[in-house]
C-alpha cells in the first residue's frame, strides 16, 4: 500500500512541475479574430542604460569564452586524459554557454521584457555568473593537482592564465546590477 501511495505522489509532482513549467502560458489572452496576445506582467528598463549595461556585459562574456576556448586549443597534458581536469573544464565550457543563452535572452527579449522572459534571464543572471567561476577554479585546482601528481605541464601556463581571466570577468559580470535597472 505505501508503495502505491509513493507512486501516486510522484504522479502528483510530476503533473505538478509540468503545470508549473508552461504556466506563463496563463498569461495569453485569446483575441476575438482568434490570435492570441501576451497580457501578463512587463519589465521596462530605460533604453540607454539598458544598451549600456548590455553592451558592457557582452564584452565580458566574450573576454569569458575566449578564456574557456583557449585551453581548449592548446594542448594542455591534463586536459587530454585525465578526468578530474577535463569534467571542470566541461562544466566551465556548459556553463560559459549557459550565460550566452541567458545573455542572449536578455538582449533579444526586447524591451519591455515579458514577466517569463525576465525570471529566465534577468533574475537569474546574477548566480549563473559564479557557474562559470567555479568551473575555472575547479579546472585550475584539478590542472595544479595534477602537475603535482607528476603531470606535464605543457600548456599548463597559458590554461592557469585562462582560468584567472575567467575568474576576473566572471566576478565583474556578477557585480554588475543587471536587476537595478528594470522596473515592473
Amino acid at each position: 500500500m505505501a508503495q502505491q501511495e509513493r507512486q501516486d505522489r510522484k504522479q502528483d509532482n510530476r503533473e505538478a512541475d509540468r503545470k508549473n513549467k508552461r504556466s506563463y502560458l496563463r498569461d495569453f489572452v485569446k483575441n476575438p479574430d482568434g490570435s492570441y496576445v501576451y497580457a501578463g506582467k512587463m519589465w521596462h528598463a530605460d533604453p540607454a542604460r539598458r544598451r549600456r549595461m548590455l553592451i558592457e556585459l557582452w564584452m565580458l562574456l566574450a573576454v569569458m569564452l575566449l578564456a574557456v576556448l583557449i585551453p581548449g586549443f592548446v594542448t594542455t597534458a591534463g586536459l587530454q586524459n585525465t578526468f578530474y581536469v577535463i569534467i571542470p573544464y566541461v562544466f566551465w565550457l556548459m556553463s560559459d554557454f549557459l550565460l550566452v543563452y541567458t545573455l542572449g535572452n536578455m538582449t533579444f527579449g526586447g524591451n519591455p521584457l515579458r514577466d517569463y522572459v525576465y525570471e529566465r534571464s534577468v533574475s537569474c543572471y546574477h548566480f549563473r555568473t559564479v557557474l562559470p567561476l567555479a568551473g575555472a577554479a575547479l579546472t585550475a585546482l584539478g590542472l595544479f593537482i595534477f602537475m603535482v601528481r607528476g603531470g606535464g605541464g605543457q600548456g599548463a601556463v597559458v590554461c592557469f592564465v585562462c582560468c584567472a581571466v575567467q575568474i576576473a570577468a566572471s566576478f565583474a559580470a556578477g557585480r554588475c546590477k543587471v536587476t537595478d535597472i528594470w522596473q515592473s
